[in-house]
């Protein structure tokens, strides 16, 4: 494998969701006088912010010597023509496009395959670029 990252929410979101779990859970226990209840429900929004964030975070951008995989989808590296590392991806999106972006990350890749173009957030743009065998452009 030549190249592998994760797209993960950054970390102090999870803080985040300790705060909005507290914040949405002291509307259901307000009028409970019960310690175990409101455990349950302070304990079970979190674990469903926590769920949310890992499903955000989820996508697996890999390249190796045959493909190029992101998010389940798998194209041929040799169908790969050409690559740009984007300092901003907003600025590349058009419509028609394969577009696996995260807002958290700016940074990314812009791909022309032979079967369309992929735009690909990614935190080490130059290093995904190498990977692919483009470093000139």
């Amino acid at each position: 494998m030549r190249y592998e990252e994760r797209l993960t929410v950054p970390r102090f979101w999870h803080l985040g969701a300790a705060v909005c779990a507290g914040i949405v859970g002291s509307y259901f226990t307000v009028y409970t006088d019960s310690t175990g209840i409101r455990v349950a429900v302070y304990g079970s929004l979190f674990v469903v912010m926590e769920v949310a964030l890992w499903l955000l975070g989820r996508p697996r951008l890999t390249v190796t010597d045959e493909t190029v995989s992101v998010a389940g989808q798998v194209v041929a590296r040799d169908s790969v023509r050409d690559g740009a590392a984007c300092a901003d991806i907003r600025a590349v999106l058009a419509p028609g496009m394969f577009a696996v972006t995260r807002p958290w990350i700016r940074t990314g890749v812009w791909l022309r395959t032979a079967d369309g173009v992929w735009v690909l957030s990614s935190r080490r743009p130059d290093e995904l670029r190498a990977a692919l065998g483009y470093q000139g452009l």
